[in-house]
């Protein structure tokens, strides 16, 4: 009998447990909203005038397409000679002469008869001096110093030039002087490669004309040490890095990928450019009813919707919306905070340019998985899978279940 009372007692709070507990079923915790409450936020909470676009048949053609970001490299082509001088060259300078030597030199050519290097009576002997153990640098404005001729401007010209210039210096105080002017080290007409590289340094050019390329291999190619922080990508291949070409004070950036070998946007270098390589991986971004939310890295130039669902892991069966796949998508470019919406046909996305879009995809039709094949990911998109709308009630049984399973243990036990 008391038994039968508190049952009596309990039911009522059971049922008003219950009640409070259907009231408060949009309170349950969630990953996200759904499919209907995303659709619903585009018209009455959309203060940065975001737009749906479906992915249809009619429009894949333009959402298939992938900007190809080449020619920058292109716009800083200019023509240039590669072996002329500038400060900082270091000069090997070496005199011949016959005769009575002003430098002293020792006997190096004999003019005719006996043995190399020997002189003899019948004719003059031919000295040699080098000029400078080290070498002779060209200082900062570009001048030389070269005894008994003087200082001589060496600034834009080529080896050649010195030496004709070097020998109308010692005409007159020479017999016959024979001069030979190399390069022992270059400087002037140098590149700079650093950042992403194997082994970033300068690289000196010559005159098989190096194109942008050419020193990149050089240098060692990209660097395959894989990246840390909070990004899971690595981005050690070349579709995740960047060329920052810097000539003439004039910079330009393009992947490093759309750099053809010989095309025009593989450069014929010249002396003072600076080449940086940058690693800059490409990553979308997953979250929803999925297994688990990540950052994922492209690791190609192309990635289709499809295969970015599946390297996410796909939708999870227990939980996700397959009609409700969305793509959130910054505008191109999109630097600043973004403001409100203008005016423009939400059903042509090439009229959204400068609004964030997000695509929506039904992936319970057949045909879209083929839509899906051709759809372009851009970099930091974000794919959302909604929930689907069973999930709160479902939760609602599960936590009144967890609620009332130490009651109705309770109640088990005392019968």
């Amino acid at each position: 009998m008391r038994l039968k009372r508190s049952m009596n007692i309990v039911r009522p709070g059971l049922i008003l447990l219950a009640m409070t507990a259907v009231s408060g079923c949009a309170t349950l915790p969630r990953n996200g909203p759904t499919g209907a409450q995303i659709t619903r936020d585009a018209t009455k909470q959309n203060d940065i005038g975001f737009q749906i676009v479906d992915i249809v048949p009619g429009n894949i053609g333009v959402l298939s397409t992938m900007d190809t970001p080449a020619g920058a490299l292109a716009t800083l082509a200019a023509n240039g000679n590669i072996d002329t001088l500038g400060p900082g060259d270091v000069l090997s300078i070496e005199i011949y002469e016959v005769g009575a030597s002003l430098f002293g030199g020792r006997a190096s050519v004999a003019s005719s008869g006996g043995d190399a290097g020997v002189a003899t009576e019948a004719a003059p002997s031919a000295t040699a001096q080098t000029i400078g153990d080290s070498g002779v640098v060209v200082d900062r404005n570009g001048a030389i110093t070269v005894p008994y001729v003087g200082t001589i401007s060496v600034l834009g010209l080529t080896p050649a030039q010195v030496q004709q210039r070097i020998v109308a210096g010692l005409r007159g105080k020479s017999q016959s002087p024979q001069v030979i002017v190399s390069l022992r080290r270059n400087v002037a007409n140098t590149v700079v490669v650093m950042g992403a590289v194997s082994n970033p340094r300068r690289v000196p050019l010559t005159l098989a004309r190096e194109r942008l390329l050419d020193v990149i291999a050089d240098t060692g190619g990209i660097t395959r040490a894989t990246q840390t922080g909070a990004s899971t990508a690595t981005g050690t291949g070349a579709q995740d890095s960047i060329v920052r070409f810097t000539r003439g004070g004039r910079t330009v950036e393009q992947p490093l990928d759309t750099v053809l070998s010989g095309s025009p946007d593989d450069l014929l270098l010249l002396g003072g450019d600076r080449i940086e390589l940058i690693r800059q991986p490409r990553t979308f971004t997953v979250f929803g009813a999925i297994d688990r939310i990540s950052q994922i890295p492209f690791e190609s130039r192309t990635l289709t919707l499809a295969e970015a669902l599946a390297r996410a892991g796909g939708p999870n069966d227990g939980r996700a919306d397959p009609r409700s796949v969305f793509v959130f998508r910054l505008p191109a470019g999109a630097t600043a905070p973004i403001g409100p919406a203008q005016s423009g046909d939400p059903a042509v996305p090439t009229a959204l340019a400068t609004k964030p879009i997000i695509y929506r995809i039904d992936m319970l039709r057949a045909q879209n998985y083929f839509l899906a094949q051709q759809f372009v990911m851009r970099d930091k998109d974000v794919v959302y899978i909604a929930n689907a709308s069973a999930n709160q009630p479902l939760k609602l049984v599960q936590a009144l279940g967890q609620l009332f399973s130490p009651i109705l243990a309770v109640q088990n036990a005392t019968r």
